[in-house]
């Protein structure tokens, strides 16, 4: 696959995490390193396990 469709794919994947609500880790990690670059990076893992736990808390989900 010519990089030029894998910039196009990569992109299309991104645009469909955020309408969809899912974070973009590679977005993320490029914000802490252009604004915080001190901080420690986390994994992709503990990227999500945060974003889930800041999602939904400690409550269950609830459908009504």
């Amino acid at each position: 696959m010519p990089s030029d469709d894998r910039t196009r794919l990569a992109r299309g994947l991104a645009v469909l995490r955020r309408v969809s609500g899912m974070p973009d880790y590679a977005a993320f990690l490029a914000h802490l390193r252009a604004h915080h670059p001190g901080a420690p990076e986390p994994t992709e893992r503990e990227y999500f396990a945060e974003y889930v736990a800041a999602r939904y808390g400690d409550s269950p989900t609830r459908c009504c």
